[in-house]
C-alpha cells in the first residue's frame, strides 16, 4: 500500500536538486545520533571511573590517576559531541561526496569501537590500558577530523 505524498514530497519532487538536499539532511541527522550514541558510552566510562575514584578514597596515587582519566575522557567525550559534522554546506564550492561520506562513516565506526573497547576496559579497576584507549580514541577522532578538514 503506498502511502499519500505529503507537502513536502510534493515540493521535493518539484525542486531540481531537493531530493539530494534531503537526504543530506538525512545524513546529518543520523551522523548526529551517532555520535551522541559514542558521547553516551564515554559519560558511562566517566562514570565508572568516578566510582572507582569513591572507592579509592584512601589511595590518592590512584585517584590522582583514575582523576586524569576521568578528565581525559570528558574532555574527548566533548570534542566528539562538537566535531563537524560529515557533510558539506549546501551552497558550498567543495561537497563532500558519496564516497568521502562513506568513508567518514568507517572513521566514526573506528571511533565507536575504540569507545567501547574504553568502556571494557575501564570496568577493569586493575587495568593501566585506560590511558592507551583515550589516545587510541584521541588519534582516531584527530584522523577523522582533520579527513573533514580537506572538505570545508
Amino acid at each position: 500500500m503506498e502511502r499519500e505524498k505529503n507537502i513536502f514530497d510534493k515540493i521535493g519532487s518539484l525542486i531540481p536538486g531537493y531530493r539530494g538536499y534531503a537526504e543530506r539532511e538525512g545524513r546529518r541527522q543520523c551522523d548526529k545520533l551517532l555520535r551522541e550514541g559514542i558521547v553516551s558510552i564515554m559519560e558511562q566510562c566517566e562514570k565508572i571511573i568516578s566510582n572507582q575514584i569513591d572507592e579509592s578514597i584512601k589511595d590518592t596515587g590512584r585517584i590522582k590517576t583514575l582523576e586524569t582519566y576521568r578528565k581525559r575522557i570528558n574532555t574527548l567525550a566533548s570534542k566528539i559531541k562538537f566535531s563537524p559534522y560529515g557533510a558539506s554546506a549546501f551552497f558550498s564550492n567543495s561537497q563532500i561526496k558519496e564516497a568521502e561520506l562513506k568513508q567518514i562513516y568507517e572513521k566514526d565506526l573506528a571511533i565507536l569501537e575504540k569507545v567501547a573497547l574504553l568502556k571494557t576496559t575501564t570496568k577493569d579497576k586493575e587495568s593501566k590500558e585506560i590511558s592507551l584507549e583515550i589516545t587510541n580514541i584521541e588519534e582516531a577522532l584527530e584522523d577523522r577530523n582533520q579527513f573533514i578538514k580537506e572538505f570545508k
